[in-house]
């Protein structure tokens, strides 16, 4: 049994405003992607990376040292991924991870949990984070506040999701195409997909204002690995 990844990186992301693709914004002097891939690749024996079908060389160079494969990506998340699940071909007892590139600094502790979820039995597994912001539905047609709601009963998904390789393929084979993630595609053909512990350093980095906190967390990761 392996355990391989597919590493999205095909969006432009443009809400983060720059003219580069996001996976290629630097955080401490690195491209997010590097920073996702050598991390993933401490759980992960086999890497593909889907991007921007115009950056392609732009990714080699960011990868360059990084034992990591790179296909192009599509237009949509699920159509990468199957792109970076054609590239692995992996065997149905593996296991197979998907990472957002950026999710660049999600834990190896988190990585690990997943993958030891699907060893215990799982078909698929996530990371979670509880919700520490105050919840309320959405406001009424005269803007009128929504009415509260219980965070408790509530997580925040994260990545990487892992699966047993079979479980995935067939989920896309099988599966829609207005699934926001792949864990939805799975759950919905009856798989039995678990919550396991994420951390607070695998925020998604969206918006201009994020990379601030990136930088921040690459900082404190530094540190950490100098011990």
């Amino acid at each position: 049994m392996t355990v391989a990844a597919v590493v999205t990186a095909a969006g432009y992301g443009t809400r983060l405003g720059s003219d580069l693709p996001k996976a290629l914004v630097a955080v401490a002097g690195e491209p997010l992607v590097t920073h996702a891939v050598r991390r993933i690749a401490r759980v992960a024996a086999h890497v593909v990376v889907t991007a921007p079908p115009t950056h392609l060389d732009d990714f080699a160079r960011a990868l360059a040292g990084l034992d990591a494969r790179i296909v192009p990506g599509a237009g949509t998340r699920q159509e990468s991924v199957n792109a970076g699940l054609a590239a692995l071909a992996p065997e149905p007892a593996d296991i197979v991870l998907v990472h957002d590139a950026a999710r660049a600094f999600q834990t190896v502790a988190a990585m690990r949990a997943v993958v030891a979820a699907i060893e215990a039995g799982a078909d698929g597994a996530i990371p979670v984070v509880p919700v520490v912001d105050t919840l309320v539905t959405a406001p009424g047609p005269d803007g009128a506040l929504g009415d509260p709601v219980d965070r408790a009963g509530f997580r925040i998904v994260q990545t990487p999701q892992a699966f047993r390789a079979s479980v995935l393929l067939d989920a896309h084979a099988r599966g829609g195409s207005s699934a926001t993630d792949d864990a939805t595609l799975a759950r919905a053909l009856g798989y039995r997909v678990v919550a396991t512990d994420g951390h607070e350093r695998g925020v998604k980095i969206t918006h201009a204002g994020d990379l601030a906190l990136a930088e921040h967390i690459a900082a404190l990761a530094a540190e950490e690995e100098k011990v």
